[in-house]
């Protein structure tokens, strides 16, 4: 008689309940890193996977790791994962919401796809791809009042657009990336992308045929997937800001572009000087000098200025402009005497005798 004994392979390596409970497939991928998968049973309700499991690092969600995890109502991933894989997350239909950390780069195809609820998205700023279909057929994606100058945005990056969009579409500040066929079959004429902009997707702008001028305004040159602009215009401008055209070249990716700097604003004209106001002394005028004879005060250099004389207490003996080099006036009595001539340091005299 024929024996057989039935073989369970197991597609991963050790399991271990998340901090929330559900019990979770862990796969060995070196000697410090692990990826996570759906245990049994499928994880549901609100799930929060690790960053660290027996001493290993948490650093990506496997592909379908937990596709159809219909109780599934939220998941919160950790800043160790750096990849989430292709439809990771698909078909879990009563998720409402994904928070993903800072740290996080990437986000497989389809990874959220069909999980027709999800409505809150969380993503950090450190991600480097967004790849096509992530979030098709979302609650983020479907309500159309999510949607913004007829694109949609997902946090800070712009994940869709309507074909219809014609004209110019100006990202709105504070944008990071644009995702993978993002813009596909776009009959826009023009795309202003904001500083501080991080990549640009494989297949961004895909037959794009009405795309002539994407206008950055960093001059730091954002990643761009080499097939960013496959099928687009063939008199496609890349219009960058003055001064940053070698930047671009130097890139990886744009260097095959038509690359044409913006024009360099006009430097502002310096303003003229105003004419010396009357009485300022120019190096080459005659010093001014007061003098006492008697009690006759002789100023000197005054010609056309203003001159003031007044007592030690401030009391005004005269206040006139002189019409000669040299202007004679008579003290009333002894004593000190303070001259100002135009905007000259005050001069003191002093009538004794």
């Amino acid at each position: 008689m024929l024996l057989t004994t039935a073989m369970v392979v197991r597609a991963f390596d050790f399991s271990a309940p998340a901090p929330t409970g559900q019990m979770l497939n862990y796969t060995i991928t070196s000697a410090t890193t692990v990826t996570v998968a759906a245990g049994s049973p499928k994880p549901a309700g609100r799930l929060t996977i690790p960053d660290t499991v027996r001493g290993y690092y948490v650093t990506a969600v496997a592909n379908s790791g937990f596709s159809d995890c219909r109780g599934l109502l939220s998941v919160s991933i950790p800043g160790s994962v750096a990849t989430i894989g292709t439809r990771a997350f698909s078909g879990c239909e009563s998720m409402t919401s994904a928070y993903l950390a800072e740290g996080v780069l990437t986000i497989g195809q389809m990874a959220f796809s069909s999980c027709t609820a999800l409505d809150t998205v969380s993503l950090p700023t450190t991600l480097t791809q967004i790849s096509a279909g992530s979030f098709g057929n979302t609650a983020a994606l479907n309500r159309r009042e999510h949607w913004q100058d007829s694109v949609l945005y997902v946090g800070n990056y712009l994940i869709a657009s309507m074909p219809q969009r014609t004209g110019t579409i100006v990202l709105a500040d504070g944008t990071l990336g644009i995702a993978n066929i993002a813009f596909d079959n776009c009959n826009i004429a023009k795309c202003v992308v904001p500083q501080g902009f991080h990549f640009i997707g494989d297949q961004a702008f895909m037959s794009c045929t009405h795309l002539d001028t994407v206008h950055m305004l960093d001059t730091v040159p954002p990643t761009l997937a080499a097939n960013a602009f496959q099928g687009a215009s063939s008199s496609l401008i890349i219009l960058v800001p003055c001064g940053s055209s070698s930047a671009y070249n130097a890139a990886s990716s744009w260097s095959s572009l038509t690359i044409v700097e913006d024009t360099c604003p006009t430097p502002p004209t310096p303003p003229v000087p105003p004419d010396p106001p009357v009485g300022l002394q120019t190096a080459d005028a005659q010093p001014i000098t007061a003098t006492v004879d008697g009690n006759i005060l002789t100023v000197s250099g005054a010609e056309g200025l203003p001159v003031t004389v007044t007592d030690v207490a401030g009391r005004r003996i005269l206040s006139s402009h002189s019409a000669q080099r040299d202007m004679r006036i008579a003290l009333p009595a002894k004593g000190i005497y303070i001259v100002s001539v135009g905007t000259s340091a005050p001069l003191k005299v002093c009538y004794s005798r």
